[in-house]
């Protein structure tokens, strides 16, 4: 198991992302890594729950908001996700380290014995933070998208766009046969500008996926006036869910570009890294390749999807649920 410790990334806090939106993102992945654990992937499963306990302890109880009285109930929800975690990834170790047939002299078990619970949580499950590109790369499974999905969104952004607002949405699907497969849209609550959006009441959005047992498999918004491409915005923003699923995409609808669609993706190692944990917020200048100094430098900072299917027929049936 030591080989996974070595893949986990730290994770830099980000002071302006909410409590809220790391909670998403902590709810999220563990969804994903119950997904693994029912098709028995287990490598896949411990990364997830190695980097939820990290993101915990080493992160977002470093966040400013973190102590403050009012946030009580939601730190206690991270805390719950944490000891699920570290609880889990007990079970398991033994079965990779046995797959693996190594010895490890570092482990999560020990670390829980060692030290209480509490302080645990507060501070330490023994994590290393190594360079990722030291590790080998899974693989990349195929998505399938149905391409009529994406006509019916701009149809209901077609308000918005009008008003030069732009409008998000979640694409949202299950694990079929080692394909990914996006079987639901899911606009939520959400305020809209010229040139971002951002979604409201993820609790509720949440509530639905966790009702439907839907794993996040990306998002997707316009650009009603501006080239079809991914901002400095737009990259923070899908850096959350591509932290958590390697295989997410951004889908881009740009009625006034040639292009009019993209699918996009962070490169990783490389824009994926460096946007975790770039501080800056808003618009503000991201480079077109992965500076120097940087894991995976040279890089495009990020790039075309080859690894989504766009589907025409009836193959795939999907929902769509606006909250709005």
């Amino acid at each position: 198991m030591q080989r996974l410790f070595e893949r986990v990334e730290s994770i830099p806090l980000n002071p302006y992302i909410s409590l809220r939106r790391y909670l998403y993102s902590v709810q999220q992945a563990y969804v994903h890594a119950k997904q693994y654990q029912r098709e028995g992937n287990l490598e896949r499963e411990a990364l997830l729950l190695l980097r939820i306990a990290t993101l915990v302890q080493k992160t977002i109880s470093k966040h400013p908001d973190y102590v403050k009285v009012q946030n009580a109930n939601i730190v206690k929800e991270f805390r719950l996700y944490a000891q699920l975690a570290i609880k889990r990834l007990e079970e398991i170790k033994p079965l990779i380290d046995a797959k693996e047939n190594t010895s490890e002299t570092l482990t999560i078990a020990n670390a829980v014995q060692e030290e209480s619970s509490q302080a645990v949580l507060q501070n330490n499950v023994h994590l290393e933070n190594d360079l990722l590109s030291s590790a080998p790369a899974m693989k990349t499974r195929t998505m399938q998208v149905h391409e009529e999905m994406l006509f019916v969104f701009e149809s209901i952004a077609q308000k918005n766009t009008k008003n030069n607002k732009e409008t998000c949405g979640v694409l949202a699907g299950v694990l079929q046969n080692h394909l990914l497969v996006v079987t639901s849209l899911i606009v939520p609550k959400q305020t809209g500008m010229s040139d971002s959006c951002e979604m409201l009441n993820e609790e509720e959005l949440f509530a639905l996926q966790d009702k439907k047992n839907l794993m996040t498999l990306g998002w997707i918004h316009t650009h009603p006036q501006h080239p079809c491409f991914l901002s400095s915005v737009d990259v923070h923003t899908h850096a959350s869910f591509q932290w958590i699923l390697p295989e997410a995409i951004a889908i881009v609808i740009a009625p006034t570009d040639r292009q009019r669609i993209g699918i996009f993706s962070l490169t990783h190692p490389g824009g994926l890294e460096y946007t975790l944990q770039c501080q800056q917020r808003g618009h503000h200048p991201h480079p077109e390749h992965v500076p120097k100094g940087f894991i995976g430098e040279g890089k495009l900072f990020y790039e075309n999807c080859n690894h989504v299917e766009l589907v025409r027929d009836h193959s795939i049936r999907y929902e769509v649920y606006d909250l709005r």
